[in-house]
């Protein structure tokens, strides 16, 4: 029986349109022109009713015919531009020129520009016959003011069809030719869950997702779960903010590549993703709102965006919105939008991407020196991009230069936390105290941050409870689970081969006792472990044995990997061994080692990065980042270098010598992420020889889906009670503790005037209190944990008072804690340490193979994407059914029923009609059959198990891992269809 779903769902969105958003909907008769699908009347009556004095001029000189100069100066341009270009900027017409859409006022201080955005009309066509020679029909167009601007194509999955099918069955199958598939800036494939936008539809690879989240919900009952595209895409406001900040055209480019051929690059248009569009609008929109409320700025924001997400576009187009910011009584909300990378020197690709708006080009500003700060500054550019490190001299400036005082100012920032977690936080948080407030006023009012003419906007892939605490909650969150199973970034987190290095540690005497700081021992003895000749030796024997089994094949025979190592001299070994081991059998692969410039305690000569890569002598002086890029460079040795930041799609594998955690863990494993067209993400090899994967798996589940941390309110009560625990402990008395810190202040007060009286005086009374504390505390375990709570009260102590007025004891003990941390133990020196070490030695060392580990919570089945295209890639691998089954039975321990079930799905899904005649009709297609046909196929095989009452095998990682059975189940059942029908 056939179904008018999909019938129902054109119908419902069509009604929606015109009663929702005020929609024209147009008849047959409606459409004369199906050349280039303009209705005259409708743009000639905006002309008319928005620009009289211009239209009536051209009439004086053309009469009745200026309508029709009007048309032919439009599509005169459009053999040379883009038609949104030109409603963008106008067209001229004999001299004349003619908007042909009018912006939405800034302000409510104009009704005749009120009035005019008004008259911008949208209309819509269902089933639109577009090509005269053909009964080909258009789901649904959509034109502003006569020009079309939006081609839909609608499917709906109740009848056997996804977004995926609007593609290949509909836009690919159509006469591309035709103008209405050159004009539109939209072309959409929406089924009733899911939406993928292009700007030129010509290529399944440009379609990209436009879904509101991962799985995406209706906003109102009674709506389709994609709701979001037609009540909000679709709206006016919205279609009017795409044509004036959101397009984004970048022209074509040609070069001379390192071969010297001539390279073309066509020109193409950017248009946003849903949450680079929904994070961008509605944070300009709350700025607003807060300054109309409160007629002040001092707010701050958290966008939580995963890699992958685009980040650069999205603050570029924050920055745009945020500099056309006006009150509702015409006043500029911003002087100055500052966009700060945490990059020391302005990245290329980011300096690329920000380019790339022509239309802000008269108002972008780069620096390269602190100068040019100072100058764009001083004279009031729109927008400048410098980096984190130059915020103290920014604010400097803000702060006490009288003529930017008054200056109100948006700060981007990118990666929050890396700047916010350390020492640059004290920078940035020294300047928040709004200095208006007088003496007078109750100072514990100032309970939180108040930053009386700035915004800050902060950007993170990985939330940190700090991050959190100062910014507040994601404002926006745009998940590392969404960015893979969208097919923007490759799950890097799925499965982890894990090594364990064993190593017995020997001492040749007895080390004394002394404090050294926490965990700096026990780091100094595994990194002693970790810097074992035998061992780096065994372990560079499994990397370049791997290295040519695993990696060299990947990403079509161009997959690198990076050596994560634990030290610098541990690094340098590893390179050595690694360079030895190639050349010895005769691979034509090298490596290079990067790395920060270090002496050698062995042979105390300098270890220079330059040197040993041989930067200068055989690269002219390159960055090795870019020596990296050449392609016979296949592995990068690192250490404490490009584990964050590292941009390089060739890296597939990653041999980690270090013990990785938390927000280090997923941006250490996430240098392999980045996508390419030829990478898959079988191509993905992560090797640990720290027995680690739990951590690194924990991390990236904590952070999958977005921000695991809620806003706390800082608590000055946790100060209190800390005071109260080590004041209970009575180990130094009220007197004591009160002489001491008068003592210190008194000779920090001399030492400024030169007198050392003071400080002789406090030398012997560190001397007293130090004795008193080993007489009264013997234990140096309970010492060690007395010092603890001092050195935990100091850095509360320091955090709780940016946001509170405190109490004075608490102010006042904070001296005695913060000094006494640091005398009560005599600390080991770090000389001292190192001739420690050298007692120690590694008696017994190996390395112990744990196998594959696997991720339970790894993203499954990523979404198809038109990010992965072109000849890239391996074909599904051709094998009988039979075949499969014995490679199965071969690679794992199935029992003879496992094998029955596998072979019985195998049959079944091949003998599904829907899906062997799409495959046998895409037969020549590797694109459709690896993107579409294989995972819907292994859908089928997935339901097979359900349907058996056998979910259990789904989740048994030897079906669902990369290479499983249920992987194979589906290369082979592609091949016994296309085997079958010749």
């Amino acid at each position: 029986m056939p179904s008018n779903k999909e019938t129902l769902f054109q119908n419902h969105i069509a009604h929606f349109l015109e009663t929702q958003h005020q929609y024209v909907v147009l008849s047959h008769d409606d459409l004369k022109d199906r050349e280039n699908h303009i209705i005259e009347a409708h743009l000639i009556a905006f002309i008319k009713q928005t620009q009289l004095e211009k239209y009536q001029s051209l009439q004086n000189n053309f009469g009745t015919d200026t309508d029709n100069e009007i048309i032919k100066a439009i599509k005169d341009e459009l053999g040379k531009t883009q038609l949104w270009l030109l409603i963008r900027n106008g067209v001229t017409v004999r001299g004349t020129k003619l908007q042909l859409y009018k912006p939405k006022p800034r302000s409510n201080t104009s009704e005749q520009q009120e009035a005019h955005y008004q008259k911008n009309t949208l209309a819509l066509k269902t089933e639109y016959k577009y090509n005269t020679l053909t009964d080909e029909r258009v789901d649904l167009v959509i034109w502003l003011n006569g020009l079309p601007i939006i081609v839909s194509e609608l499917k709906h999955e109740d009848e056997g069809q996804n977004v995926d099918d609007a593609i290949y069955e509909s836009f690919l199958t159509r006469d591309l030719k035709n103008q209405l598939y050159k004009m539109p800036f939209m072309y959409l494939a929406l089924s009733n869950t899911e939406a993928k936008v292009a700007t030129n539809p010509s290529s399944d690879k440009n379609f990209l997702w436009f879904n509101a989240q991962l799985v995406n919900k209706a906003e109102t009952k009674g709506e389709y779960p994609v709701e979001h595209v037609y009540r909000h895409a679709f709206s006016k406001e919205n279609i009017v903010k795409y044509l004036e900040h959101y397009l984004v055209f970048v022209p074509a480019v040609e070069k001379i590549n390192e071969e010297g051929v001539l390279e073309h690059k066509p020109s193409f248009t950017i248009f946003p993703r849903y949450h680079q569009f929904r994070a961008s609008k509605n944070l300009a929109e709350d700025v607003k709102t807060h300054v109309e409320d409160t007629r002040g700025l001092g707010k701050k924001y958290l966008i939580n965006h995963s890699a992958g997400a685009g980040k650069t576009l999205t603050i570029s187009w924050m920055a745009d919105l945020l500099d056309s910011l006006y009150t509702s009584d015409n006043k500029k909300v911003f002087d100055n939008i500052i966009i700060l990378t945490d990059r020391k020197s302005l990245d290329k690709n980011v300096k690329d991407d920000l380019e790339k708006f022509t239309h802000l080009k008269q108002k972008l500003n780069f620096t390269k020196k602190s100068k040019d700060l100072a100058d764009f500054l001083e004279k009031d550019r729109d927008i400048i991009v410098s980096t984190i490190h130059k915020f103290a001299h920014i604010q400097e400036k803000l702060q006490n230069d009288d003529l930017l005082k008054k200056r109100k100012v948006a700060f981007l920032i990118d990666e929050a936390h890396r700047s916010q977690d350390g020492k640059l936080a004290l920078t940035m948080r020294q300047y928040f105290n709004d200095d208006t407030d007088t003496e007078d006023e109750d100072i514990e009012s100032l309970e939180k941050l108040n930053i009386s003419n700035q915004v800050f906007v902060a950007f993170t892939a990985t939330t940190t409870p700090k991050t959190v605490s100062y910014f507040g909650e994601p404002f926006d969150v745009y998940s590392e689970e969404e960015a893979i199973a969208e097919g923007y970034i490759l799950d890097v987190a799925q499965n982890i081969i894990s090594y364990e290095t064993l190593y017995n540690l020997r001492l040749k005497e007895a080390i004394p006792e002394k404090d050294f700081p926490v965990g700096t021992v026990s780091k100094a003895l595994k990194t002693l472990a970790f810097n074992d000749d035998s061992l780096i030796q065994y372990k560079s024997e499994v990397i370049v044995k791997m290295f040519e089994e695993e990696v060299a094949t990947t990403i079509a025979g161009k997959g690198k990997a990076m050596v994560v190592t634990s030290s610098r001299p541990a690094g340098l070994k590893y390179f050595n061994n690694i360079k030895t081991i190639l050349e010895e059998k005769n691979l034509p692969y090298k490596v290079v080692f990067a790395f920060s410039d270090f002496n050698d305690s062995e042979t105390n000569q300098t270890i220079e990065e330059s040197i040993v890569n041989e930067l200068e002598t055989k690269h002219g002086g390159k960055l090795i980042e870019d020596v990296f890029d050449l392609p016979e460079y296949r592995i990068l040795v690192v250490a404490n270098k490009f584990q964050t930041g590292f941009d390089q799609p060739l890296l597939s594998a990653m041999f980690l010598d270090k013990a990785v955690k938390g927000v280090n863990a997923i941006q250490t494993v996430s240098r392999l992420n980045r996508r390419h067209n030829d990478k898959e993400q079988d191509d993905i090899l992560v090797v640990d020889f720290t027995n680690n994967s739990k951590e690194i798996f924990d991390a990236f589940n904590k952070h999958r889906k977005g921000s695991p941390f809620k806003e706390k309110e800082p608590d000055k009560a946790l100060l209190e009670e800390l005071f109260k625990e080590i004041e209970a402990l009575e180990i130094f008395t009220e007197e004591e503790i009160e002489l001491y810190i008068n003592a210190y202040l008194d000779a920090e007060a001399q030492a400024k005037e030169r007198e050392s009286e003071a400080d002789a005086l406090l030398s012997n009374l560190n001397q007293d209190y130090r004795q008193k504390f080993k007489e009264r505390v013997s234990n140096l375990e309970d010492q060690k944990q007395y010092v603890s709570l001092l050195r935990r009260y100091t850095k509360l102590y320091y955090f709780i008072a940016k946001f509170f007025s405190l109490d004075q004891y608490l102010n006042d003990f904070i001296v005695f804690a913060e000094v006494m941390a640091n005398v009560l133990i005599k600390k080991g020196k770090t000389s001292d340490m190192k001739n420690l070490l050298k007692k120690v030695e590694l008696s017994k060392g190996a390395v112990k193979y744990h196998g594959l580990k696997t991720n339970l919570h790894a993203v499954k089945e990523p979404k198809k994407t038109g990010l992965k295209l072109g000849g890239g890639g391996q074909e599904p691998v051709r094998t009988t059914i039979e075949l499969a089954l014995a490679e199965i039975e071969s690679k794992y321990q199935i029992t003879k029923d496992d094998a029955i079930i596998i072979k019985e799905i195998c049959e079944e899904v091949s003998n599904n009609y829907e899906i062997k005649e799409r495959v046998v009709a895409n037969k020549e297609n590797d694109i459709y059959l690896k993107n579409n046909a294989k995972p819907r196929i292994k859908q089928e095989v997935k339901q097979g198990y359900i349907m058996r009452d056998m979910v259990d095998k789904l989740e048994d990682p030897i079906y669902s891992q990369r290479g499983g059975i249920i992987s194979l189940m589906g290369n082979a059942i592609i091949k016994n269809i296309l085997t079958a029908t010749g």
